[in-house]
């Protein structure tokens, strides 16, 4: 028998369903639905667990290592819930078939949680192997509704395909090379024009189970987006699309219908519900566009994420450089200054070096062209640590007073405005901070890079929804001036003014 090669290209497109669009038997339907109306000639669709089911594993196994007897009744619990939404998908062979393999699984999880309560504790790639059966079974269930309209269609586990280095860092990098190996071996053996891949999960190259961590299964499909050369890989989600500003903060926010890779990647860095940076990094090889669909709303065009975009917002041209704003909140600004820091070597890789240790997450970094002072933005909880790891690192110079002082501003957020077209047009700084000091808000610290994609300010927290609020409307809302008169203002007329001043 010849040997089945794996097609690539664009005859393939890609799409992702996170846990809440398979979160019921209900919803698995409707997945199953859209996959089938898709009329590419070859489809790749990347699953999670149902919506909980992951956290539920997760729960069980922090029992069992606790020594909680009640992991057994947690995972009863999770072989309920898939054994329900069985019955209510599959029938017959292909009922008995996946619940077959559900009890087969869940014996099995039995005896290693089992183990693990006996050890009373737990290692990662044990844990790892525990919590990706979520994603086994709502793989398997997808294909068998898919399969039941009489489509041609495999279910793949990740782990046989996808390859993973872990870093330092609690991240993964893909193996691209031995993962295409392995791709190529196992299509030759599961040929199909449907495959419902498994998120979340891979393995490493020494075959350990492992996972994506944080925002695994938006990975899983750029990824694999990447490997099958797709047309483009589409994200399905509970929101319309990458909004200009937070929905919730800012009511006037509008739907972004196409952004670059740069501008997703500086918005999703800053907080805005788009995608995990390194999501961006392997669709970005082979200039395959993401799409941000909603499940709940399929009228909705969506974002879709590419090389470059236009200022296209609900089909109207803006001309606003910037596209969006995204905000951090809860994190503190230290403050290194001291007149013998300037010209001095090795001062910065010093002070980050004890933030390094302490194993401290940098958002922002400011420096004073005079480098009389270096400040930057920490998450809160962690700031006290750094603090105390840069008053020990730097005793000597702070008591002979080459520093002056090690300074924490706690209570504040970050704003930063995102946009390609900023590096080329001027005035978007005026504009900003123009809009900033008409709000009455005062600026801690700015932080621009050379790209000029960002730019990005630190902020008093209770100043950040209103400073929010300012730049969008500044950028976003309509630029017609309207000249008002209000003659002798009484109760009403005062109040409109107070409201007016309020929304400046």
């Amino acid at each position: 028998m010849d040997k089945v090669h794996l097609p690539k290209g664009d005859m393939w497109a890609v799409h992702k369903f996170g846990g809440t669009c398979v979160g019921t038997s209900q919803r698995i339907k409707n997945v199953a639905d859209i996959i089938i109306s898709d009329d590419s000639e070859r489809k790749l669709v990347v699953v999670s667990a149902m919506s909980k089911v992951t956290d539920m594993m997760y729960d069980l196994i922090n029992k069992a290592q606790s020594r909680d007897d009640s992991y057994i009744s947690a995972l009863d619990a999770v072989l309920e819930k898939h054994n329900s939404t069985a019955l209510d998908l599959l029938e017959g062979d292909d009922l008995a078939s996946f619940l077959s393999q559900l009890h087969h699984d869940v014996s099995n999880l039995k005896a290693m949680l089992r183990a693990i309560y006996i050890a009373g504790h737990v290692t990662e790639s044990f844990s790892d192997f525990v919590v990706g059966h979520g994603e086994l079974w709502s793989a398997q269930m997808l294909s068998y509704v898919v399969r039941k309209n009489g489509l041609d269609c495999k279910w793949m586990d990740t782990r046989e395909v996808l390859i993973v280095n872990p870093t330092s860092s609690n991240q993964v990098d893909p193996d691209f090379l031995e993962s295409e190996r392995r791709l190529e071996k196992w299509f030759s053996q599961n040929p199909s024009e449907i495959i419902i891949a498994t998120g979340f999960i891979a393995s490493t190259p020494q075959n350990i189970p492992t996972t994506l961590k944080r925002d695994g299964s938006d990975f899983s499909a750029a990824i694999m987006g990447a490997l099958f050369r797709a047309r483009q890989v589409t994200i399905w989600t509970d929101v319309d699309g990458v909004y200009s500003a937070d929905p919730r903060k800012v009511s006037e926010a509008v739907i972004l219908t196409k952004l670059s890779y740069q501008e997703a990647w500086e918005m999703s860095y800053f907080g805005a519900n788009v995608l995990h940076p390194r999501t961006i990094i392997p669709v970005m090889r082979y200039d395959i566009p993401i799409v941000i669909r909603n499940i709940f709303n399929l009228s909705a065009p969506g974002t879709t994420i590419c090389r470059s975009a236009s200022a296209d917002v609900d089909g109207q041209n803006l001309d606003s450089p910037v596209k969006g704003f995204a905000t951090i909140d809860n994190l503190a600004l230290v403050n290194v200054e001291g007149t013998g820091m300037a010209g001095v070597p090795g001062t910065a890789s010093a002070i980050f070096s004890a933030v390094k240790d302490v194993g401290a997450n940098v958002i922002m970094i400011s420096q004073a062209s005079s480098e009389h002072s270096v400040c930057f933005a920490v998450p809160e909880k962690e700031v006290k640590a750094v603090a105390e790891a840069l008053q020990s690192r730097f005793r000597q110079a702070l008591d002979a007073g080459r520093l002056s002082q090690v300074a924490v501003i706690p209570n504040c957020s970050i704003l930063a405005a995102v946009g390609q077209k900023m590096a080329s047009t001027p005035g978007v700084s005026a504009t900003l901070f123009n809009a900033l000091a008409k709000a009455n808000i005062n600026i801690r610290a700015i932080a621009q890079g050379c790209s000029e994609y960002n730019i990005t300010v630190v902020l008093k927290r209770e100043d950040c929804i209103r400073a929010l609020r300012a730049v969008h409307s500044r950028f976003y809302l309509s630029r017609t001036t309207i000249a008002m008169g209000i003659i002798g203002p009484g109760l009403i007329g005062a109040t409109l003014l107070d409201q007016l001043r309020d929304q400046v």
